[in-house]
């Protein structure tokens, strides 16, 4: 199968120019292919699975809703995996769909309670369900009498005031209180993968309820468990990347995957300048924006944040598929729209044509290798309505612009934009590493 693929790919590089549409529908049959390939793949082993040692830094309010596999506990707050070597670390099944979500949770309540109203923890449903659950001759925490759950909750005070003075500590100094007992090395606040990516609590809840109710930015986290669907999403970038797609390098997918549990697969942009550069000159008025060849969507991402309707569009179907997983994965609401962005209905697919903000970073010169992209540019330039668009062009000496139609200098490129999207002004606002520039065009007030 693998040559299957590899003989497909290099049908496309030599399809002619004007093949667009047999071009598109061979990459689709690709994707197709691809998730099935990645579908069998998933019923033998997981192929790429972290050390699970590894810590990511996450906000604590991403972690929004509990694990809920349904266990021998009478509790179902406690209804999650058992820490032991012989569960699995890749799972399918319902667990990645629960109704009960962190804020919820009866030690989440207690410790605000503690922390903003200053209540006693003997007056908490925390509390006296721990206490209840030990009377009935159950161990909680490690506790067997109310004298030890008094003592632990003196412990828990002191966290929280280590916290509040200190900050959040990586794996903090009172590891009585993490109640994990992981032979996997797991030593800070736990959460599974649902399929869609979602960060599912697992264990920690003491450190995770304190760390939402102080405001910390971010903690330690570890992953345990990840569900079969995102597993497979996880394998399809890492063959992507070896496949290739749009990167220079093998090995390495084009930009980098905006989602923590993705951090292991290589790529060959971060993009973190170029996006440092654009957020300075960013218009104070949101709206919508449109995201030019967006790749899997990292300045997307970025536009969202920054409070922007954002409009991903991506050629490559496989592409704009991972791009479409990791806005759901991340919970934003871009709008990817996989297609041609220089075809005559594209704005038809998209919904509109008038924006705020427009990225083209190192897109447009694809377009200029041939006398028939350069023609549909210029077209797709005279119907696109844009107050600011910010426009990476390529550098004139780059192998792949040797003797193609037109290889124009930046300045000269960025002035050919400008008068055909009908721009009033052009200015470089940043150059990166590799010798590119950015230009800012703005159009006429009002």
């Amino acid at each position: 199968m693998e040559t299957i693929k590899r003989l497909a790919r290099n049908i496309l590089i030599y399809l002619p120019n004007n093949g667009a549409a047999v071009k598109l529908a061979a990459r689709n049959l690709i994707l197709k292919k691809n998730l099935a390939l990645h579908k069998v793949a998933r019923s033998f082993a997981p192929d790429h699975l972290p050390d699970p040692r590894t810590i990511y830094w996450l906000d604590p309010f991403r972690i929004e809703r509990c694990t809920s596999l349904a266990n021998a506990s009478p509790d179902r707050e406690d209804w999650v995996f058992p820490q032991d070597r012989k569960v699995k670390l890749v799972q399918s099944g319902s667990w990645d769909q629960p109704d009960i979500h962190v804020k919820d949770l009866r030690i989440c309540r207690a410790v605000e309670d503690r922390i903003r109203h200053g209540l006693p923890w003997q007056q908490s449903d925390y509390y006296q369900v721990a206490l209840s659950q030990i009377r009935s001759g159950r161990h909680v925490w490690r506790c067997s009498s109310q004298a030890d759950l008094d003592a632990r909750m003196e412990k828990l005070d002191g966290l929280i005031e280590s916290v509040g003075k200190k900050g959040y500590l990586q794996h903090d100094s009172l590891p009585e209180l993490t109640g994990h007992d992981s032979p996997l090395g797991h030593a800070e606040v736990i959460v599974n993968i649902g399929r869609n990516g979602e960060p599912l609590f697992q264990d920690g809840r003491h450190r995770l309820a304190i760390a939402r109710t102080l405001g910390i930015r971010e903690i330690p986290v570890q992953i345990y468990i990840r569900h079969a669907e995102w597993q497979e999403f996880r394998d399809f970038l890492h063959r992507m990347a070896y496949g290739n797609m749009g990167a220079a390098k093998p090995g390495f997918l084009y930009q980098k995957p905006q989602h923590f549990d993705l951090a292991d697969i290589p790529a060959e942009h971060d993009c973190q300048d170029r996006w440092e550069a654009i957020r300075s000159n960013l218009p104070q008025a949101r709206g919508c924006a449109l995201d030019i060849g967006a790749n899997l969507g990292y300045f997307s991402h970025e536009l969202d944040s920054a409070g922007f309707e954002a409009t991903a569009v991506e050629y490559l179907p496989d592409v704009a598929y991972a791009a479409k997983r990791l806005a759901l994965a991340n919970g934003r609401s871009i709008n990817v729209v996989q297609g041609d962005i220089l075809a005559e209905d594209i704005f038809g697919k998209i919904g509109k044509s008038d924006f705020k903000v427009v990225l083209a970073i190192n897109v447009f010169h694809h377009f200029i290798k041939t006398e028939e992209g350069f023609l549909r540019l210029r077209a797709f330039m005279k119907r696109l309505r844009a107050d600011t668009l910010f426009f990476e062009p390529h550098h004139p000496a780059d192998p792949q612009m040797q003797g193609v139609y037109l290889n124009p200098t930046p300045e000269k490129f960025a002035e050919m934009i400008v008068d055909w999207g009908g721009f009033n002004s052009s200015e470089p606002i940043f150059t990166a590493q590799d010798g590119r520039t950015i230009f800012k065009l703005t159009s006429a007030p009002g």
